[in-house]
């Protein structure tokens, strides 16, 4: 009993920060000019025959004007068990959007990332490509994305270090019925250029309730398929249902 719950607590941890960071989720895709910004938090605590812990935050930062955007990510999750030892996984993320039409613009972004339940140690991303706005009716809004990306992956025993170019491409929507409530989903598909079947797909999807000028409740579920994940793990798909409260400042 104790092992099985310990796997699904070690799952959800997984999903957290799964291979590919779902950065369309942290936008806040708005024509208001200015600063934006939320910060997440979670825990959970408890026990069962060992006491456990996990801890989970993250801030987003974003500035905007007339042709630019800027955003910044931050992310770190933390989970003990017992006498298990403290696991834990993060990322840094730096995107910039120059404006060149109204439904165009070009993107570049840099991330450093570590997961040390899946095996990595570090990965850095270089990326650039354009953004299509693809449909603004009322209070729906989709977005899509056509990225080359550059990796450098290092696994937690350092004995697989990795270069190779990615397709990041990415389907996005928004939509909100009523003031109270928002709906988004973002799906990723990111194939090597050089090994086709050496892919990664992931998908997010959530509902946030507002019940306060700068307090939202969320229900958000998330899944990722690494069909070469980093070697020395053999966990290929990671899923997970999650609720949260966000702060908007």
């Amino acid at each position: 009993m104790k092992s099985c719950f310990l796997i699904l607590l070690l799952l959800v941890f997984t999903s957290l920060s799964a291979q590919v960071v779902n950065i369309e989720s942290q936008r806040y895709v708005t024509d208001t000019i200015g600063w934006a910004g939320e910060y997440n938090l979670g825990f959970t605590f408890g026990k069962q025959k060992d006491k456990y812990f996990a801890f989970f935050n993250s801030a987003h930062v974003q500035y905007k004007n007339k042709k630019n955007l800027y955003l910044i990510l931050g992310n770190l999750d933390i989970l003990k068990s017992g006498k298990n030892k403290v696991i834990n996984s993060g990322f840094f993320h730096f995107r910039y959007n120059y404006k060149i039409r109204k439904w165009l613009r070009w993107e570049a972004f840099s991330q450093v990332q570590y997961n040390k339940l899946t095996g990595l140690r570090m990965r850095f991303l270089l990326g650039t490509g354009p953004r299509f706005k693809l449909v603004e009716v009322n209070k729906f809004k989709s977005y899509l994305g056509t990225l080359y990306m550059l990796e450098y992956e290092i696994n937690e025993d350092k004995t697989e270090k990795l270069l190779q170019g990615r397709f990041s491409g990415y389907l996005s929507f928004s939509f909100r019925p009523i003031n109270t409530i928002e709906l988004v989903s973002t799906t990723y598909y990111q194939p090597r250029f050089d090994a086709i079947k050496d892919f990664r797909v992931s998908t997010e999807n959530a509902i946030f309730f507002k019940f306060h000028k700068i307090l939202s409740f969320g229900l958000n579920y998330r899944m990722t398929y690494d069909s070469r994940p980093p070697l020395g793990t053999s966990t290929k798909l990671i899923y997970n249902l999650e609720n949260k409260f966000k702060i908007d400042f």
